[in-house]
């Protein structure tokens, strides 16, 4: 079995046939305040000018007058962009993950000839689940702005956003009767949310504080807020049918299955996407998400990551995939799935053909987007027809070890 480990997915494509983004916006004082955190002192020598996108894609340009460099972008991360471009090309400097070179020459060296710059994609995948447990975990608001400084001069304008989501369940179960002692057994600590979201294990490492809740929602505001600022679409999570193992106790009618990790953990319980219960939950979720965090309409959900699904039966496959997206758009009709694909890899031997037609088909093509996680190394669009038609990005999985 491989982990995910830390990992964080640069996606470098996107085979989208119609896919729309949000119109771009340029909020300057945003795109300056990002001038200033990245080259200091010296951002008083760059100047900040609007340009219109290019149909329909993001677009930068850079130039020289007199003794301003031009930065202009159709948002705040194409003029982020075109600040790396500088930084790079011209001033040879490298703001990076982990290190940064930044001693810019003094003077900064010109622009001789104007650069302009338009992307063939329109969406810039990044993250993956795990890199909130094995990387980001213990992220404070200062590490987050400069990853997200990160991200936008790198053009990036689709984030996984994963921070802060057990204070929204927390208020939805509690909603429904659920206690302490129910919460304590479900929610894992932060080092192991990744598998906790993809509804492989529960409670451990818990419980999760109640001041751990309160201070990562405050979190996951300031950082929604900072990148979509910057134009960036970030995806938030959806029900996938995990509930916590106490349910029974609340819902004694409810119809569960019991699904497991590997052999690994205790089972964990998912719930039959045809009992009504599914979309009541899956509904009020995203209706606390929603006034909670706002939306960009793109949500994330995985239901049987590392794990065996409880039947191949196509019907039943059907069913859940169209639980999982109908609880989306139930609540918003906008609503675009994004699904990680690594569950087609993992357990490749169960999905063959008929089960990844049915899994898939029971989405519009409009209203799904599959990521093709390990594209570099085990692509799946090349055995699949390319996901049977629906929508895809290329992503390529950096390493395994944060």
């Amino acid at each position: 079995m491989r982990y995910i480990i830390g990992i964080v997915w640069l996606c470098i494509g996107c085979m989208l046939a119609g896919c729309t983004d949000k119109k771009g916006t340029l909020d300057k004082e945003a795109a300056y305040a990002l001038i200033k955190r990245v080259v200091a002192e010296k951002a008083d020598h760059f100047k900040v000018e609007y340009v219109a996108r290019e149909n329909g894609k993001d677009v930068f340009e850079l130039e020289q007058k007199g003794k301003k460099i031009v930065l202009r972008g159709n948002n705040g991360i194409s003029v982020a962009s075109a600040l790396n471009h500088y930084l790079n090309e011209y001033a040879h400097c490298q703001y990076g993950w982990n290190a940064s070179h930044m001693q810019l020459p003094d003077p900064l060296p010109e622009v001789k000839q104007k650069v302009r710059k338009v992307t063939p994609y329109v969406y810039r995948h990044y993250f993956n689940y795990c890199t909130f447990s094995y990387t980001a975990a213990w992220w404070d608001w200062e590490r987050w702005q400069k990853e997200i400084d990160y991200m936008a001069l790198h053009g990036v304008n689709m984030p996984l956003a994963m921070t802060g989501q057990n204070a929204v369940w927390d208020r939805v179960y509690r909603s429904m009767g659920f206690t302490d002692e129910d919460m304590d057994r479900f929610f894992t600590g932060p080092g192991y949310f990744m598998w906790f979201w993809a509804g492989n294990i529960d409670g451990w490492c818990g419980p999760l504080p109640k001041s751990w809740m309160e201070s990562h929602e405050e979190l996951q505001k300031k950082i929604l807020a900072r990148e979509r600022e910057l134009g960036m679409t970030p995806i938030l999570p959806a029900f996938t049918g995990h509930v916590p193992p106490t349910f029974k106790e609340h819902f004694p009618e409810a119809r569960l299955r019991q699904v497991n990790w590997e052999g690994r953990f205790d089972d964990t319980y998912l719930l039959e996407a045809d009992d009504p219960l599914f979309q009541t939950i899956g509904n009020r979720f995203m209706e606390e998400q929603i006034r909670t965090f706002g939306t960009d309409h793109l949500y994330g959900a995985d239901t049987f990551n590392e794990m065996f699904p409880p039947s191949e039966d196509s019907t039943y496959l059907d069913g859940i995939s169209k639980a999982v997206y109908q609880s989306m758009a139930a609540v918003d009709p906008e609503a675009v799935w994004v699904m990680q694909g690594w569950l087609f890899h993992d357990k490749r031997d169960f999905w063959k053909p008929a089960q990844m037609k049915a899994y898939l088909g029971a989405v519009p093509d409009e209203h799904l987007i599959v990521l093709d996680l390990w594209g570099e190394e085990f692509p799946i669009w090349d055995r699949t027809e390319a996901f049977y038609g629906k929508p895809w990005i290329w992503c390529m999985l950096h390493n395994f070890g944060g």
